[in-house]
C-alpha cells in the first residue's frame, strides 16, 4: 500500500468513529480512486454508507 493511501486512511480513521473499511474498497480500486474517495468524505463530513460507496444492507 502507498503512503499517500495510508496517510488518507489515517485522516478517514481520525474524522470518523468507524475505521476506513479496507475489503472490500481497497480490493479492485486503484490508489488514486480510493484516495479521492476518502478525500470527498471527509469534505463531505460523511463516511462511506453516507456517501453511498457502501451499503448496510449488503454482507461484504
Amino acid at each position: 500500500m502507498k503512503k499517500e493511501v495510508e496517510e488518507a486512511i489515517k485522516l478517514y480513521d481520525e474524522t470518523f468513529e468507524d475505521t476506513f473499511p479496507t475489503i472490500p474498497l481497497l480490493r479492485g480500486m486503484p490508489d488514486d480512486e480510493v484516495i479521492e474517495m476518502i478525500n470527498k468524505c471527509v469534505a463531505e463530513g460523511k463516511d462511506v454508507y453516507e456517501m453511498g460507496y457502501l451499503s448496510l444492507d449488503v454482507y461484504y
